[in-house]
């Protein structure tokens, strides 16, 4: 048994409206012909793929979230080729949803996204602030369509593609003594009141470089905004540590910063796209593209500081 194009349409429908009333609204059909279309494609592919609640409606299972993928990639392959010859080679349209767990993603998302609406002007993002945890769940749930993350364990139901390694710096009041004497040493920091940046991946990692010193620190305050970080710096309350900076812009208090790089040291993070195993729709290779070129080129240089080793 073959599955219609049309019977995809209204499943790909009711696993993304988790209603198989409101698909058939959406689709201008009766509930009848989604609830067929579901059951034949559980029948071709010989697995369920939504569990059934009562007034509830229905949730994709695991194995129906990967063939949602598969549909989507298809669909939109379709949609393609039934367009213009024109817009086939050069048009990209659709949605794209992106969870990042990087809090100064803003400093560079939002450029990429640009250049690629400049020359596609039908495509619609989404971009989900979360912490590491929480952006791995929202993909492997279907909720993103990509994560901006960074990899403490491999995950095999996760595509990772690293995407930029980030040193540890040293942020300080541009009119700090550290500001002025080239590159410190973490010996030198902990002699400092420290600002913490307290998320949920960032604070074991900065938690347990500190302690790799096997010296006495003094943390005075924490936040989970990293520009607080940067107005608490900025106005005098300690220094800090970070991995990426944003452009040239002043902090929200008064004040200047300054990024100092760390000495005798290689740590560090790798900010990595994660996305789902499998074909990957044209719009999110193409993004995944924009990113990669983005930092093979001189903007990766405005982001990073890099240490001396």
């Amino acid at each position: 048994m073959t599955l219609s194009i049309r019977a995809m349409r209204y499943v790909q429908a009711a696993v993304r409206l988790g209603s198989i009333s409101a698909a058939g609204e959406a689709m201008h059909v009766a509930p009848s012909a989604i609830a067929t279309a579901l059951g034949q494609a559980e029948a071709r592919f010989g697995m369920a793929l939504v569990t059934r609640a009562r007034a509830k409606g229905i949730y994709p299972t695991s194995a129906g979230r990967d063939v949602l993928r598969r549909i989507d990639d298809l669909l939109e392959r379709y949609d393609a080729m039934m367009t213009d010859v024109s817009d086939l080679q050069s048009g990209l349209s659709g949605t794209l949803t992106v969870g990042y767990n990087a809090p100064i993603a803003p400093a560079f998302l939002p450029t990429i996204a640009a250049q690629l609406r400049a020359a596609n002007p039908d495509l619609v993002f989404g971009f989900v602030d979360g912490d590491n945890p929480a952006v791995q769940r929202g993909l492997l749930s279907g909720n993103y369509d990509l994560i901006l993350y960074v990899e403490e364990l491999p995950n095999p139901q996760i595509e990772t593609q690293p995407l930029v390694f980030a040193p540890t710096y040293c942020l300080c009041p541009a009119d700090h003594p550290i500001a002025h004497g080239g590159p410190v040493s973490m010996n030198r920091v902990l002699r400092e009141p420290l600002v913490l940046l307290d998320r949920p991946a960032a604070r074991t990692y900065y938690m347990e470089l500190l302690e790799q010193t096997g010296e006495d620190y003094n943390i005075v305050a924490t936040t989970n905004s990293t520009e607080m970080v940067r107005s608490l710096v900025a106005v005098g309350t300690g220094v800090s540590l970070l991995n990426m900076r944003p452009g040239a812009v002043p902090s929200y208090a008064a004040g200047d910063t300054c990024c100092v790089p760390l000495s005798g040291t290689s740590h560090g993070i790798t900010i990595s796209l994660g996305t789902a195993p499998g074909p990957k729709r044209r719009l999110l290779q193409a993004f995944i593209d924009a990113c990669t070129a983005y930092f093979d080129g001189p903007a990766r240089a405005e982001l990073i500081v890099e240490n001396t080793g």
